[in-house]
Parts: C-alpha cells; sequence; structure tokens
C-alpha cells in the first residue's frame, strides 16, 4: 500500500477550516500528517492528535515568522518526508514547503500542494514583500516540480491562474460530517436559553477565527444598522487578531445589544450553532471556500456572503445564499434587511435547498473518490517515469 504523507503548519482546532481539510486529507486515502506547530499551540484542547506528529518550531522569530525548525527537528521532518511515496503540501510561505520541495526532488518522491487560498491576489495586498521574496526564493521552483495543485473550487483555481496555470490544478470541493444533531427545535431552544434569547429569535451565525480578513467589527456594525426584528447575531470563534472581549466590548460601544460574541465553539457546541441557525454569515474579504458556511448548508442554514466567497456565485445560483454587492456597510445592511423580510415558507424552501447542495457538492464519499484517483495517478504516473527513465 502506497504511502501518503501530509505536511502542513499549525495543525490545530484554532486554526478553523484549513486545519479541518487537512484532518479530511488524512481520512479519505487514508494518510498519516505531520504539522510544524507552535509550542503554544500544543495543549490537549486545542491538538488535532490522532496519527499526526506534531514538530515543535523554533522558540524565536524564525520559528514564529517562518515556521523554522531547529536542525534536530528539520532533520527529523526530512526523514519522515522520505518514507513517503507521495506528499501532500498544505500551505504556502512558510517552512515546511521548502523543504517538502528539496527532500521530494532529491529522492524522486512526488509532491502535490494544497495552496488553502494561498494563491488568491487578495493575499498578496498585504505583507506582499514577504510573499514576493518567497516565491522569487522558493514558490516558482516549488511548483514548478509540484505534480498538481489541489484547490477547493473552480473559482480558486481561476484566481489562482496568474502565478500557477490551469493545467496543473485539480478541483475537489471539501466535504463536511452529516449534522449531529436531528432536531432543529431542540438545538434552537437550547442556544436561546444559553444566550438569553427571547424564544422565536432568528440566529444569524458567524463561524470561524477572529481574523481581521474575516470583516467582524463590519459585520456588528452592519447588523446594529439593520435592526432587524426579533433577531441575534452569534459570532463563534477563536482569538486571533481580535478577542471575544474585544467583539463584545465593540458591540456595547455602539449599542449592538443583540450581538453575541462567545468564543470558540467545539464538538457539541458547535453542533447546536448550526443546528440553531437560520443563516450562516460571511463577510471576509477573501475565502476560498469557507468551510463552516457548507457546514451551515449541510444543516440547512442559507448563507449571507460577500463576493470575496469563492462559492458566491455558485450558491446564489442555486437558491440558498444572498450575496452582497459590494463591502459597504449599507451593502450588508441590505442584505440583512432582505433575509430578515423573507417568509417561513420561502425560508423553509432555501433550507431545502442548502441541505441538497450540501449533500451533492461536499459529500465524504464524492470527496474521497476524487482524492483518492488524483493521488492513485499521480502515483503509478511516477512509478511509470521512473522504470521507462
Amino acid at each position: 500500500m502506497s504511502k501518503v504523507l501530509n505536511v502542513t503548519v499549525d495543525f490545530t482546532k484554532s486554526s478553523g477550516g484549513s486545519a479541518i481539510s487537512v484532518g479530511q486529507f488524512t481520512r479519505a486515502i487514508p494518510a498519516g500528517v505531520v504539522s510544524l506547530t507552535r509550542l503554544g499551540d500544543l495543549s490537549d484542547s486545542n491538538s488535532y492528535s490522532g496519527t499526526c506528529v506534531h514538530i515543535p518550531v523554533r522558540d524565536d522569530y524564525l520559528g514564529a515568522a517562518y515556521s523554522y525548525l531547529s536542525k534536530a527537528n528539520g532533520d527529523r521532518l526530512r526523514a519522515l518526508i522520505r518514507e513517503a511515496h507521495l506528499v501532500i503540501c498544505h500551505k504556502l510561505f512558510r517552512y515546511h514547503a521548502q523543504v517538502v520541495m528539496e527532500e521530494c526532488i532529491a529522492a524522486g518522491i512526488p509532491y502535490m500542494v494544497v495552496p488553502h487560498g494561498g494563491l488568491d491576489p487578495y493575499v498578496f495586498t498585504y505583507r506582499r514583500l514577504q510573499k514576493t521574496a518567497w516565491f522569487a526564493l522558493v514558490g516558482n521552483r516549488f511548483f514548478r516540480h509540484a505534480s498538481g495543485v489541489i484547490y477547493a473550487s473552480e473559482r480558486e483555481m481561476v484566481k489562482a491562474a496568474s502565478r500557477v496555470p490551469f493545467a496543473r490544478g485539480h478541483v475537489i470541493n471539501w466535504y463536511v460530517q452529516e449534522p449531529q444533531q436531528s432536531s432543529r427545535d431542540l438545538c434552537k431552544a437550547r442556544i436561546w436559553r444559553r444566550y438569553g434569547l427571547k424564544p422565536g429569535t432568528r440566529v444569524y451565525l458567524m463561524l470561524g477565527r477572529l481574523h481581521s480578513i474575516k470583516r467582524i467589527p463590519e459585520a456588528v456594525r452592519a447588523f446594529q444598522a439593520a435592526q432587524l426584528p426579533d433577531s441575534a447575531l452569534l459570532i463563534a470563534g477563536a482569538d486571533d487578531d481580535y478577542s471575544a472581549q474585544e467583539i463584545t466590548s465593540f458591540a456595547q460601544r455602539i449599542g449592538a445589544s443583540q450581538v453575541r460574541a462567545i468564543g470558540p465553539a467545539y464538538d457539541n457546541d458547535k453542533d447546536d450553532l448550526l443546528g440553531a441557525a437560520d443563516y450562516s454569515v460571511n463577510v471576509s474579504h477573501k475565502e476560498n471556500y469557507c468551510y463552516s458556511v457548507v457546514e451551515g448548508l449541510s444543516y440547512g442554514a442559507p448563507a449571507i456572503l460577500t463576493p470575496g466567497n469563492d462559492l458566491a456565485e455558485t450558491l446564489v445560483a442555486d437558491g440558498c445564499a444572498f450575496c452582497c454587492t459590494g463591502y459597504d456597510d449599507s451593502d450588508l445592511e441590505d442584505v440583512l434587511r432582505m433575509s430578515s423580510r423573507l417568509g417561513e415558507k420561502d425560508l423553509a424552501a432555501m433550507r431545502t435547498r442548502a441541505r441538497a447542495w450540501a449533500r451533492t457538492h461536499a459529500s465524504f464519499e464524492t470527496f474521497c473518490s476524487r482524492l483518492s484517483s488524483l493521488v492513485d495517478s499521480v502515483i503509478h504516473s511516477c512509478a511509470t517515469a521512473a522504470v521507462t527513465g
């Protein structure tokens, strides 16, 4: 049996959707996973364990900025890579990609790349100098020798074309688990009670790490300005650029009394939130897939999106999402008001379409079939080339 190894950085719960999708790769093939992880993120409650080998990055500036390793830990990573028949490298701009490239080229091992949105033009609007330097020193050669690039959506691949040609790309939608909570009424009752909401309140859910790219303060401002009747915005996610307390304080300052920043939500707490949500809200500058939105669809929560979400056009066309025309607060206010005026019959129809979309495009079976076929093809091609060469 071929040995496949996923190599990534920060394979932890606080990393959000990118870490979840890495876990999906390990289950679908199956495959091992190695993560270059910051020591401070290795708590039992935050780490993904199982087959994962966590290699601590250096406790200095290079460790924090580039996930750089000590010599001993670098040798450990290189040894694990040399045992594989195929390496799948997740994320860009960190030391692990450089090591994967060097070891795989030297040993004749094929590798594929999963950029997790890292090739989106928006990514190069900040820290541009560092990323441009990385491409010049590592990235161009890294992609040139890769056996392929795996994207989560067609639009992600299209936007990456200026740096990686279409011919190198393969689109495989990440999958979501079947909903764990069967009773929507019970979920809603628990959430209303847990967060002090009046029974009958419509729940708008933002689920994801509290990063500036998610435009969380903008969403809070728009929700306050929209003045939706009998509605609440729940913001769940691990601290990042913002803390839950900072979001709460901001909401209080502007009088957004129906906004709750509730911190990270995992396992049963997360299932309750998804089961209770009337709408899943994502207003990011950039989302190559947005795992939490697709999870919301699987529970029957239509999405409210901005144009930066690569699934927006598809989901609107399939009748299970609203999309803002732009990024002004007024654009989101208009969409929020539109969603609040939707009657129960029409909202129920959107819920049905949302669940159908998730079952059709984001099932475990579809993901496994496409990924397994691609992995087998790459390994076979490499083995054939080695024999004939």
